[in-house]
């Protein structure tokens, strides 16, 4: 079956900034994922009761809860929960994702349920296990081990959704589009990025 999003996230507003920055990293991973703030323009003018309730309960593959104190004293996030759980209750694959900012017991999410920490977890982590979990072969660990061995002299991080490159001894720092590197990647032209001068000085 194709759906609309790869995943939608629900989460309270007090969790936006973490949130935003998963967010992020995953639509620049090229992951279809449903976030307010990505779908004002849709959302404009609708009936946003029934509106979320199509979304969480038949448009995405899968749904992130993001559980908080939060979160399980909200109208809308509980509408989005229940929703979800309607759908999860109909499907024989996993679809809700639990990740955890405190310990908070919501109604319906089983405390067996195996989820992850958002203190636990960066959103940079928190967002390449996702991307993993929706397309295994889309692994950004493994591209930037592969980068580091082949860069062996920049060091080499995430940051949001920008690989930042930094070579002391070349005195030169510079980011790139975790997009662009992950498509170069896919491709098999990655290191080839790094041969035309002025991309990454030698």
């Amino acid at each position: 079956m194709a759906f609309e999003y790869d995943i939608a996230l629900s989460f309270a507003g007090e969790q936006r900034d973490y949130v935003r920055q998963v967010a992020d990293i995953l639509f620049s991973s090229g992951i279809k994922v449903f976030y307010d703030e990505f779908n004002k323009v849709d959302m404009w003018g609708e009936n946003l009761f029934d509106y979320l309730e199509e979304v969480y309960n038949s448009k995405a593959k899968y749904c992130a809860i993001f559980v908080s104190k939060e979160y399980k004293e909200k109208i809308w996030t509980n509408h989005e929960r229940e929703n979800a759980q309607a759908r999860a209750l109909k499907s024989k694959e996993t679809y809700i994702l639990p990740i955890r900012f405190d310990d908070t017991k919501i109604a319906g999410l089983k405390e067996t349920t195996s989820y992850l920490s958002a203190k636990n977890n960066t959103p940079e982590e928190l967002a390449r296990i996702i991307i993993k979990k929706i397309n295994p072969n889309s692994d950004i660990d493994e591209m930037l081990n592969y980068l580091r061995d082949y860069l062996t002299e920049y060091e080499i991080t995430q940051v949001g959704s920008k690989i930042h490159f930094k070579c002391d001894q070349e005195e030169w720092e510079g980011e790139f589009s975790l997009r662009l590197l992950l498509e170069m990647w896919k491709l098999g032209e990655l290191e080839n990025m790094f041969l035309y001068p002025g991309i990454v000085p030698f």
